[in-house]
């Protein structure tokens, strides 16, 4: 039987919710969390066109699923009857290619997953505890980041290590942002009419990631065994030579720990330019700032070569499509990107791209002469997850079926 399914996206120290219905496909109810595990902690929620925000601490992931309760029942009362959460889970490992309802045995494998991604998984573990404990008549639907890539081909999929190893110690590209990539290729086929498209999503946000997607399944992304290969990102250093770990704990003193923690918190757009606020970075650019100038060449360069190698692995790409926070909002990353693909036949229309930020994050970007679409697409994991939970509770009719139908006039602007 359907009804309201709470949609709960869970990081370190903040917590983003919506609440869907099954009768409408847009959010009834969204919100954030932040502060957890700190003195300062809010409680967002915005229901209609109101929005209110509660100032207190939240000492841990419990007391912000509670808060997140006690707020739509204060604010939106007319929300009642949650019959089902949705969380995100970072890793599903090799064992889960789709979502799961949370029984004891699937809690407890993904805290067997918890070495692959032992912050993230863990945190999930207490989340989904929480919200059994305070909603015990609700099922609870696990969805995993990972899903979408569990079936990459081999040979995009295996390291060049020896197998044995591989397999006993359960190394192989694993693939991160998959709810991101599945939706927004989703996207893209339906609003070009190419259920068979050869397509290129780059997130770009927090983290970044690229995958190659071809008639809906994946073939390569550039993620691995964990969110450090791949791109730089705001922290983290993307894919580095492995000899460069020993070089530099043999002339640091450094731990594997602290080395570790320097690639993902100290490196990226940080360590290059020492901020990690991209606007911030492009202004000191615009001034003359070598740094600045330094990590945005870097990372143009770095995802142009991404894109370049993906277009081969899939025989030649259709589509590009540009997603996150960066993604939909940085004209000119969107611009340096595109005009080194020109080689490529990649056209856009400065104009329309110039445009395309703010509220207007979905529309096509490139010129009618372009040999590749270039789109931005509007991210929207939590869709993904409110229909995946639907889905696996095995409603006929699941909330939001129509959320990847074919866009109505004006859906999709291109000028």
């Amino acid at each position: 039987m359907s009804g309201p399914i709470l949609v709960v996206n869970a990081a370190f120290r903040s917590m983003r919710y919506y609440v869907f219905d099954a009768q409408r496909k847009d959010p009834l109810v969204r919100g954030r969390v932040s502060g957890i595990g700190g003195e300062e902690g809010e409680i967002e929620i915005s229901y209609g066109a109101e929005t209110h925000i509660t100032e207190k601490p939240i000492p841990d992931h419990e007391a912000a699923v509670a808060g997140i309760l006690r707020a739509v029942a204060l604010h939106a009362p007319q929300v009642a009857g949650i019959v089902a959460v949705a969380h995100r889970v970072a890793h599903g490992g090799d064992v889960f290619s789709g979502p799961a309802v949370v029984t004891p045995e699937v809690l407890a494998a993904i805290s067997d997953l918890s070495p692959l991604a032992p912050e993230h998984n863990a945190k999930a573990v207490v989340v989904i505890r929480a919200a059994q404990r305070l909603l015990p008549d609700a099922a609870q639907v696990a969805v995993f980041d990972t899903a979408f890539f569990t079936d990459l081909p081999p040979g995009a999929a295996t390291y060049a290590l020896p197998l044995e190893l591989s397999e006993r110690l359960r190394i192989r590209k694993y693939g991160f942002h998959g709810l991101t990539h599945r939706y927004v290729s989703e996207r893209a086929s339906l609003l070009l009419g190419r259920h068979d498209l050869k397509q290129i999503v780059c997130y770009m946000g927090n983290s970044s990631s690229v995958a190659a997607v071809d008639a809906g399944h994946p073939v390569d992304v550039s993620t691995g065994f964990t969110t450090l290969e791949g791109l730089p990102m705001r922290t983290r250093s993307g894919s580095i030579d492995p000899g460069i770990h020993r070089y530099v704990m043999e002339r640091t003193g450094m731990s594997i720990v602290e080395f570790e923690r320097l690639l993902n918190e100290e490196s990226g757009m940080l360590g290059l330019a020492g901020s990690s606020d991209v606007w911030e970075v492009w202004d000191r650019a615009d001034q003359g700032d070598a740094r600045a100038t330094l990590a945005i060449e870097v990372c143009v360069h770095r995802l142009v070569a991404c894109i370049s190698a993906f277009h081969g692995v899939l025989g030649g790409a259709q589509a590009i499509s540009f997603t996150g926070a960066l993604g939909e909002q940085d004209v000119r990353l969107r611009k340096a990107v595109c005009d080194r693909l020109a080689c490529f036949g990649v056209e856009i229309d400065k104009g329309v791209n110039a445009k395309t930020h703010g509220s207007i994050r979905s529309r096509i970007i490139s010129t009618s002469h372009s040999a590749i679409t270039v789109l931005t697409i509007q991210q929207r994991e939590h869709y993904a997850m409110a229909r995946d939970a639907a889905v696996a509770l095995g409603w006929k009719r699941p909330p939001l079926a129509g959320l990847l139908s074919p866009p109505q006039t004006g859906d999709m602007p291109t000028g």
